[in-house]
């Protein structure tokens, strides 16, 4: 079983309760960890055989900052359904993180995992 893990991946969109939030783009910290099993007669040098990680990320790229979600939670919902269904991958933990807006309340970071 491989374990990828993708950190501090940076993206902008548009997401928040308020309108007001919602006017600009924000920063978002995206940290993906998942999972996959590849069978034991498959070429490991091949691109083919495994999960292209590269592709992936572009994924999520234009997939967060093309959706227009109020909370993190929808939008973490929506992503891991997506990445399951698409990529076939098992064991996501999906964590984003609204760093921009936690200065506002004096802390270094507010962040939803699922």
């Amino acid at each position: 079983m491989f374990e990828v893990n993708i950190s501090k991946l940076r993206i902008n969109t548009k997401i928040g309760v308020s309108s007001k939030e919602r006017k600009n783009f924000q920063p978002l910290i995206v940290n993906l960890k998942f999972q996959y099993k590849l069978n034991k007669n498959k070429d490991l040098n091949n691109i083919d055989n495994l999960k292209d990680y590269s592709e992936i990320i572009k994924f999520l790229k234009k997939f967060i900052s093309s959706s227009r979600y109020k909370t993190l939670e929808k939008l973490l919902d929506e992503c891991i359904s997506k990445l399951k269904k698409r990529y076939k991958i098992k064991g996501i933990v999906l964590t984003i993180d609204k760093k921009k807006i936690a200065k506002k309340y004096g802390c270094e970071s507010i962040s939803v995992s699922k």
